[in-house]
């Protein structure tokens, strides 16, 4: 019988040694204070880190997630800013550009006679890639122009040889028919010299 109590006796300290940690946990989460969210300054500068480092995928979403949870208008209209930049910066087609101008202007129009507070670099850079992309666009442009250029000067020089072959053409077909004239004319002087003979 102390036998079966030792054993029962260990097994209960085992589950209470198991239980213990378990009550403690749980009331661990229920005094708990609510997890510690970094300030949206913070989250903001870790976009614009990520979009100074090239990491531009990356800085949208987390521009995007800063816009569309700040508590305060100001860090959202400063998450709006980041998020126009990098759009500008990503942006390939036209339309995509005017949709990052639009949320510039969004930017500017919340922001009102506010100071200028938001990261000069990030727009600078922005501008820089879509004046890179369109001198890009440019000469791509200008290098299509001189081909086409090129394409029809060659068809002019075409149609000018062209021209010439056919005026030098007629010009044999002239001095062709002025010998058939010719041959024909010496061909009913012979046939009247033979009438007459």
């Amino acid at each position: 019988m102390h036998k079966c109590q030792s054993l029962l006796f260990r097994r209960m300290h085992l589950m209470f040694l198991f239980i213990l940690p378990l009550l403690l946990c749980a009331s661990c989460n229920v005094m708990q204070m609510p997890a510690f969210t970094a300030p949206a300054d913070q989250t903001h500068v870790f976009a614009e880190q990520l979009f100074i480092n090239g990491d531009f995928k990356r800085a949208i979403v987390e521009f995007e997630q800063t816009y569309e949870t700040a508590l305060c208008p100001e860090d959202r209209n400063k998450a709006l800013y980041g998020l126009a930049c990098t759009q500008m910066m990503l942006a390939r087609t036209d339309d995509q550009l005017i949709e990052a101008i639009g949320n510039l202007q969004k930017w500017d129009a919340n922001k009102g006679t506010a100071p200028f507070n938001e990261n000069r670099l990030l727009l600078v850079l922005s501008l820089k890639q879509q004046g890179e992309l369109i001198a890009e666009k440019n000469r791509e442009k200008t290098a299509r122009e001189t081909e086409k250029i090129f394409l029809i000067d060659d068809q002019k020089n075409t149609i000018t040889q062209m021209i010439s072959t056919i005026e030098k053409l007629r010009n044999e077909n002239k001095a062709l028919q002025n010998q058939i004239q010719a041959l024909e004319a010496i061909d009913e002087n012979v046939q009247e010299k033979r009438k007459s003979l």
